[in-house]
Formats: C-alpha cells, sequence, structure tokens
C-alpha cells in the first residue's frame, strides 16, 4: 500500500511545474456488453461450463528489487583523472566505471527522478549515469527548448550527485552529423553547465555524441573527419569548459559512430583529464574494434565506452549474451569503463532497452516508482544488471521491497563528497 501511494505522489508530481534544477541556478540561466442472461435447468442447478462466466484472474504481485549497494562511488574515488591512458583516482588507482545511459531526454519526460536514480544506484549497483542531452534541430532539444532541457539535466544532475555517483552530461548530437552546425549552442551550453558544476567531482562532460554525415551546408558534400571537423570542434568547447573547470574529465566523440578511435590515437587533442569515447553493439561488432581499441590504448589513449547495446545495432534483434560477455570481459582487462544504452520508461520496440514492457503488465506509476520487478526487465537489461551487481560481489536475491519514507533518497553528508584522499599530491597527467 506505501509503494502505491508514493507512485501516485510520484505520477502528481509530474504535472508540476518544472522545478529551479540547482540550488545554484540562478535566473539568468533562464509533456457496452451485456451478459447472457443465465436460465435455470429442470435437471441440475449446477452451472455448466458452456453457461459460466469466465473471469481473467489477476496476476500475482512480482517482487520488487531492493537496495544492495549501499557504497557511494563519489565518496569511495573521489575526484577523477587521467593518468596514462587510464581513468584514475587522486592516488593514480585505475577506476573501471560502470552504469547505464539515458535515452535521449525527450523520450524520458518525468522518468529520471530520485526513485529511478536511486534504483540505478542501489539496486543495479551503476556508479555512473549517462544524461542524453538532445542536441539536434529536433522536437524539446536543447537547440529548439534550451530553458526546459537545461533543467531538466540539472534536475538530474542534482538527484546523481545526491545519490553519491557520477555523471556523465552528453551533448547528443544524432541527426545533425556534423557537430559544428550547433556549436555556438553545445559552447553555451557546457559553459552554464560548468558555471553550476565545476566544483563537483560526480560530473563529467562528453561533449559530442556520435559524429557522422555529411557536413550541413557544404556545398561540396565534404564528410565528416577527425582533423578538419571534430578536433576543430572540441577544442573549442574544451576551451569554454576549461575556462571554468580545471579538473572534471571531459569525453569526445570520433568518426563512424564513435568507432574511429584510430584516428583520435593519430592526432590525439592537447590537454588534461581527456577521454575518448567508443560505441559497439555487441551482436555485430567484433575483434576489428577491439584491435583498434587495443592499438589506441597502447598509444597512452584513454577511452571509456559511453554506448554499447547487447543487440545487433538496429537495437531490435535478440540480446546477444554470448558475445556481450566476451566484450565486457574484454573492457575489464584494459581497465576500460563502459555505459549501457538505454534505459527508459516508454520502451515497446527496442530490445536494447534495459526496461521492455511486453504485455502491457505494468502501469506508468509502477515504472516511474522504480525498483523494477523482473517481469519488467529485458534480456539486455538482465545482462547488464547482473553484471553490474556482479562487480559489486553481489547478486539480485527474490526479495520483496519495501519503500522507504519520502525523502530518504541519498546521504546529504556524502553528496559531493571526494573521498579519503588525505593530502597526496594530484597526479600530473603527462607523468
Amino acid at each position: 500500500m506505501r509503494f502505491r501511494i508514493i507512485s501516485l505522489i510520484l505520477v502528481l508530481s509530474m504535472a508540476l511545474p518544472l522545478a529551479s534544477c540547482s540550488k545554484n541556478l540562478g535566473p539568468e540561466t533562464l509533456p457496452e456488453t451485456t451478459l447472457p442472461v443465465a436460465t435455470e435447468s429442470t435437471e441440475s442447478t449446477e452451472t455448466t461450463k458452456e453457461t459460466a462466466p469466465t473471469e481473467t484472474e489477476p496476476l500475482p504481485p512480482e517482487p520488487t528489487s531492493i537496495p544492495l549497494v549501499t557504497k557511494k562511488p563519489v565518496k569511495t574515488y573521489g575526484q577523477l583523472y587521467v593518468v596514462n591512458g587510464l581513468i584514475t583516482t587522486r592516488t593514480k588507482s585505475p577506476v573501471i566505471l560502470r552504469g547505464v545511459s539515458s535515452a535521449p531526454l525527450n523520450e524520458c519526460n518525468g522518468f529520471f527522478g530520485a526513485e529511478t536514480v536511486k534504483t540505478i544506484a542501489e539496486d543495479w549497483g551503476a556508479d555512473v549515469l549517462r544524461i542524453a542531452v538532445p542536441a539536434d534541430k529536433g522536437e524539446d532539444s536543447y537547440i529548439t527548448n534550451a530553458d526546459k532541457v537545461f533543467k531538466q539535466t540539472c534536475e538530474i544532475i542534482d538527484h546523481c550527485i545526491a545519490q553519491g555517483i557520477y555523471v556523465i552530461v552528453n551533448w547528443h548530437n544524432y541527426n545533425d552529423g556534423d557537430p559544428n552546425a550547433n556549436k555556438k549552442k553545445a559552447v553555451e551550453f557546457f559553459t552554464r553547465i560548468a558555471g553550476i558544476y565545476a566544483d563537483s567531482p560526480n560530473v563529467m562532460y562528453e561533449i559530442c555524441n556520435e559524429p557522422n554525415g555529411i557536413r550541413s551546408g557544404d556545398k561540396k558534400k565534404r564528410a565528416v573527419d577527425w582533423n578538419a571537423t571534430i578536433k576543430p570542434f572540441a577544442e573549442d568547447v574544451i576551451k569554454a569548459i576549461r575556462a571554468i573547470d580545471k579538473d572534471n574529465i571531459i569525453i569526445v566523440g570520433t568518426t563512424d559512430y564513435s568507432r574511429d578511435i584510430d584516428k583520435a590515437a593519430a592526432s590525439p587533442i592537447k590537454g588534461v583529464n581527456i577521454c575518448y569515447s567508443v560505441h559497439f553493439s555487441a551482436a555485430t561488432d567484433g575483434e576489428a574494434l577491439q584491435e583498434k581499441i587495443t592499438a589506441a590504448k597502447d598509444k597512452g589513449l584513454c577511452i571509456l565506452v559511453t554506448e554499447w547495446k547487447a543487440t545487433d545495432s538496429s537495437g531490435v534483434s535478440a540480446a546477444d549474451a554470448q558475445n556481450s560477455s566476451v566484450w565486457l570481459d574484454f573492457l575489464e582487462e584494459n581497465k576500460i569503463g563502459w555505459i549501457n544504452a538505454y534505459i527508459y520508461a516508454n520502451n515497446t520496440s527496442n530490445m536494447n532497452g534495459l526496461l521492455f514492457d511486453t504485455n502491457g503488465r505494468y502501469s506508468i506509476e509502477d515504472i516511474f516508482a522504480g525498483h523494477w520487478p523482473d517481469g519488467l526487465i529485458s534480456d539486455s537489461g538482465i545482462i547488464v544488471r547482473d553484471r553490474l551487481l556482479g562487480a559489486k560481489g553481489t547478486k539480485k536475491p527474490d526479495t520483496v521491497y519495501t519503500p522507504e519514507e519520502p525523502g530518504e533518497v541519498g546521504d546529504a553528508d556524502d553528496a559531493g563528497d571526494e573521498g579519503d584522499e588525505g593530502e597526496q599530491d594530484i597526479p600530473d597527467p603527462e607523468e
């Protein structure tokens, strides 16, 4: 009963206007049938099978997930750095981040509330949530509705900080294949984000999602490439961020939907705490891409897989558990972190979606309330959740979740904690 009440509160709260997304966010930063009548039999008073009314038996309640991981990654690792091609702590200990990505926020309205973030962090064991900020010229993107999208982004960042996990803010350009098409908006967006969160060790910036396609407005229809297109874009956005935030990690995408890591390795961007993203689909990508990753890593490039799917690249095939395991083992061996895509509420078609209501059994308030039962988790979701929990040395038990009282999400004393780092020196990233 308490669970249903909390769910109802969450649904009602969606109808309220968006609140300020950060305590630090100033005003300037401103979805008739009739049953047959039974007849009495002269031979028997029993109702026959043919005339008996049929009733659909309600499905039994399912066990929902429970918090299993209460250690907060940001408290454990603190501020992150890039040292010798690896993401590390202040003391140069490698950190392998594992987590999930949202779908573009215009497909996720209202989903990423406090209980969703709590479930991802504590019930699934994720270290990091990636926020896909829509950055094309479509409906409800930062390009067309900047204030709405900016507030949504900040609210989710604030939930992650309260929960003590890392958060990657992803400029999710996709349809506009040339990132320079909206470079001014990208600079504006990251300047605003850095202005609020520069002092938060939780935040990382992913400034270019999947550069691809033809350069818009180019009469020669010149293909987007690393040296002439993406690298100059990245350098300009990085400069804007570094004017405000000197330390937090910046992640850059590459050509061919962030698969051409070899081109970035041949001409890397100068600067500190810079990482490069790789995307793959477990059912279609294999040794060829792994060889590119290994070669780039050998050249000292820091790599983070900011999107991977357990399916093929279309997202509609069955989840490939075997190849997913091969890929994740490869990443672990190379101390490379990963984020799976995507988790969102209204998935009815893509098998790469981590939640998938195949029979319409669950209401939207059930989904928004978090602590999802196994029946709502797709095959991809089971693979990802079990791997996340396995990395924490635990696994999901069949136990019914008892909701906490409202207001117990996260530990305010742990928000923004930079870990037990003592007086040790920050390493020189060029060592």
